[in-house]
């Protein structure tokens, strides 16, 4: 018998390595019935949800576009759109659309309502576009 441990690879939130951390940037619906509280909290159990490891594999290579489209399916009345904008200062916008893992790591999320930011548009600043 041969134990092989694996490990959490964690993105977005503080114990995230800082190449992963990242905040979510959202902009609300215009006909929007929630809190800004209420909008973040649903977001952040939608995240934790996405990443369940009865669904999620070890080895599973991260698509945002993945994630991004089930936080609009369970927000689809009160958000217009949802983006991930890492904060390392050397990364910038697009850098965490894809984040692999190798075959005994597992990607979770450690976010909480600090991390999502609403915002009301989408700017070079706050997407961090370097250009």
């Amino acid at each position: 018998v041969i134990l092989h441990p694996d490990k959490f690879k964690p993105i977005i939130g503080d114990k995230s390595v800082p190449s992963l951390q990242a905040r979510l940037k959202v902009i609300r619906a215009a006909n929007s019935t929630m809190t800004d509280n209420q909008i973040k909290n649903q977001i952040v159990a939608t995240v934790r949800n996405f990443f369940d490891v009865a669904t999620f594999e070890f080895g599973e290579t991260f698509y945002f576009t993945e994630l991004a489209s089930a936080i609009h399916m369970d927000l689809s009345t009160e958000i217009s759109s949802v983006v991930m904008v890492p904060l390392m200062s050397t990364s910038q916008f697009g850098d965490l659309l894809q984040v692999f893992a190798r075959e005994d790591e597992i990607i979770y999320p450690d976010i909480g309502v600090e991390d999502i930011d609403i915002v009301s548009g989408f700017t070079p600043t706050n997407l961090r576009i370097n250009g």
